[in-house]
C-alpha cells in the first residue's frame, strides 16, 4: 500500500509474514499513515506485533522477545494442514540520508526466520537472518544487491545466517564503522509501540529528571514529564495537544505536566472551563479515563524525538477507546499530521474514527478473518467502486461488514 499522501518517506515500506500467529501469510506496502481496520480478533494487533518481534528481539535475543508472548508454540501460526515449524518477517527500510550521513538514502531489507531446531525440539533458533541493500546506488561491479553486514569477510552474495543454529542475532553486533548497518539497528530499535493502560497514565511519574526526556513509555509511563518538555522545547506542538484536547473533550482546555523538583516527580493536571468561564485546574486521579488516553495518545504522536525523526515508527493499538464516538473524526486528523514527522500505525475497530474527510480509503489496510487465518490487504475491487459511485462511505463500509481486502495471490509472503 502507498499512501495518498505528499509526506516524508515512510520508514517501513514493505512488510512480509510468514506464519506468525493468526497470519499464514501477508505481504503488504506501508505509506506514512497506515490504518489497520476491521472486526474484533481479525488479526490487527497481530500484524503490529510482528513488527514489534523484530524491534524486541534485537534488543534481547529472539528466544527472549517469544517468553513474553507465551514461547514459540503460541506464535507459531496453525492451519489446516497442521502446526508451521517456523515463521518469517520480513521489513523493507527507507533511512533518509540526513539520518545516516550517508550521501544517499539508504534501502535495505531484513529478514528473520525463527522456529524449532532442524534436529527436532520445541527450543527456537535462528533458522535465517538477512539484511541485504535494494534499489540503491548502483555498485561498479554490478553485484546488485549486497549484504550490508559482512560477518567473516563474506561475499558480497547474500548469505543465510548463522551457519550454526542458535538463539542470537548478528544485527545487534556489527561493529560501529558500519554505518549503514548500525544506523539500520538504531533505527529499528527505536520504533515505538502502545498499549495505554489508564492506571499507568494516572500515576505519578517518577522517572528521574536527571535522565532528560525519555520517550512515551509503551504503557504511557513519563507522560507527565513529556507533556511538560513539549511546553518548554516545543510549545507549538503542545498547543497543538491541547488544541485537539479541548475540540474532543468537553470543557477541556489542556492538559499539563508538572514537575516538582524537590522531589524529583511529575504529575499530570487537567486544565478546564468551569460554568462561570473560569478555568479551573483538575487533579490526575479527577481525569477521565478518555481525557488521559487522548492526552496519552496525542503524546505519542507528536513527543520530541517523534517530532525529530529520532522514533522513526509509532504504533498505535486502538487510539480510539474511551472516547466519545461524535468526536473521533478530530483524532484522524491528528493522526494525518503526525505522519509529517514520523511513520504512524495504527490499528481500529472504529467507523467513527474514518468519519472524516481526510480518511483516505488508501491509508488503510482491511483485516479479515476468513476462517483459516487473517487477509490482510488495501481495499478490494467492490468496496473501492462503492465507494467511487458514492453508494457507501469508508465509516457506512466498514459499519456494514461489506470492508474487505485484495485476497493474496498465490505465492502471496514470498521472498522477492
Amino acid at each position: 500500500m502507498t499512501s495518498a499522501r505528499d509526506g516524508a518517506p515512510p520508514f517501513l515500506t514493505r512488510v512480509q509474514i510468514q506464519n506468525y500467529r493468526s497470519i499464514a501469510a501477508c505481504d503488504v506496502r506501508l505509506g506514512p499513515l497506515t490504518v489497520l481496520a476491521g472486526p474484533n480478533a481479525a488479526g490487527k494487533s497481530n500484524f503490529l506485533d510482528a513488527i514489534r518481534y523484530i524491534h524486541d528481539a534485537l534488543g534481547s535475543s529472539p528466544g527472549q522477545a517469544l517468553e513474553s508472548r507465551g514461547g514459540l508454540q503460541e506464535v507459531l501460526h496453525r492451519g489446516r494442514s497442521g502446526q508451521a515449524d517456523s515463521f518469517r518477517i520480513r521489513l523493507e527500510i527507507r533511512l533518509r540520508p540526513e539520518r545516516t550521513h550517508l550521501p544517499h538514502m539508504l534501502k535495505a531489507a531484513y529478514t528473520v526466520e525463527v522456529g524449532t531446531h532442524p534436529q527436532g525440539g520445541h527450543s527456537p533458533v535462528v533458522r535465517r537472518e538477512e539484511l541485504e541493500e535494494i534499489d540503491g546506488h548502483s555498485y561498479a561491479d554490478g553485484s546488485g544487491p549486497r549484504l550490508v553486514w559482512q560477518p567473516e569477510e563474506a561475499a558480497l552474495e547474500p548469505v543465510l545466517l548463522p551457519r550454526e543454529a542458535r538463539d542470537e542475532l548478528v544485527l545487534p553486533r556489527t561493529t560501529r564503522s558500519n554505518r549503514e548497518t548500525r544506523a539500520l539497528y538504531r533505527y529499528l530499535r527505536r520504533m515505538r509501540f502502545y498499549e495505554l493502560l489508564t492506571p499507568v497514565l494516572r500515576a505519578v511519574d517518577d522517572t528521574p529528571g536527571s535522565r532528560g526526556v525519555q520517550p512515551l513509555g509503551e504503557r504511557g509511563e513519563s507522560l507527565a514529564r513529556v507533556l511538560h518538555a513539549l511546553a518548554r522545547e516545543y510549545p507549538w506542538a503542545k498547543e497543538t495537544i491541547d488544541g485537539y484536547l479541548a475540540t474532543m473533550i468537553d470543557n477541556a482546555v489542556g492538559l499539563d505536566g508538572v514537575e516538582v523538583p524537590e522531589a524529583d516527580l511529575a504529575l499530570v493536571v487537567g486544565r478546564f472551563r468551569g460554568e462561570d468561564g473560569q478555568i479551573v485546574k483538575v487533579d490526575r486521579r479527577s481525569l477521565s479515563e478518555g481525557t488521559l488516553r487522548l492526552a496519552a495518545v496525542l503524546a505519542a504522536l507528536f513527543q520530541p524525538e517523534a517530532l525529530t525523526g529520532d522514533i522513526p515508527f509509532v504504533g498505535i493499538e486502538e487510539p480510539e477507546i474511551s472516547l466519545h464516538p461524535p468526536m473521533l473524526g478530530a483524532l484522524y486528523d491528528a493522526l494525518v499530521a503526525a505522519a509529517d514527522n514520523t511513520q504512524v500505525v495504527v490499528t481500529t475497530q472504529s467507523a467513527d474514527l474514518l468519519d472524516n474527510a481526510a480518511a483516505d480509503p488508501e491509508h488503510l489496510l482491511v483485516v479479515r478473518d476468513d476462517g483459516t487465518g487473517s487477509v490482510i490487504g488495501p481495499i478490494d475491487q467492490a468496496g473501492r467502486r462503492l465507494l467511487g459511485e458514492g453508494v457507501l462511505t469508508l465509516p457506512e463500509l466498514l459499519r456494514s461488514g461489506e470492508l474487505r481486502p485484495v485476497l493474496p495471490q498465490p505465492g502471496a509472503g514470498e521472498d522477492r
